[in-house]
């Protein structure tokens, strides 16, 4: 599982897209690849036979947040069409598509509110194309720079 610090949700929700920044939590991305097909070999049943592979990515999101910020993050989640999530490596900005696996919990009241959000994504896609998201973020590469929303 590989761990990356901060990152960048996007929603798109009625041809608007909107972005939402998290700079102080952590992005634990597993990836994985399955196939749609996937069966026994009729003649050696030790050979199996795939075919149309994609993946199915796990990202489990950990959030330091304010009362406020929770709850704006919860409803940028909460009414998207789509979601995408960005994040940072070393090397390159990676960009995946979202389908919502568990949400924060609730709270009934911010007295019993926690830093620590947690929430995991899905992620499943045959192939990436990249989304130039930069009319939302701005320019720069620097956390808290020119971020345009």
């Amino acid at each position: 599982m590989l761990s990356y610090d901060g990152f960048r949700i996007i929603k798109i929700a009625d041809g608007i897209v909107d972005g939402y920044v998290v700079e102080n939590g952590i992005v634990e991305y597993e990836p994985e690849v399955k196939y749609r097909i996937e069966k026994q070999n009729a003649f050696d049943p030790t050979i199996i036979i795939r075919r149309e592979p994609y993946h199915e990515d796990s990202i489990e999101c950990e959030a330091i947040l304010l009362p406020i910020e929770y709850d704006n993050l919860v409803e940028h989640l909460s009414d998207a069409e789509q979601l995408y999530i960005e994040f940072d490596t070393a090397e390159t900005t990676l960009q995946f598509p979202l389908i919502i696996d568990k949400l924060p919990k609730l709270e009934d009241d911010t007295r019993s509110f926690k830093n620590k959000v947690k929430f995991s994504f899905k992620s499943i896609y045959q192939s990436l194309n990249y989304i130039n998201f930069d009319n939302i973020f701005g320019w720069g590469s620097d956390w808290g720079e020119n971020w345009g929303f």
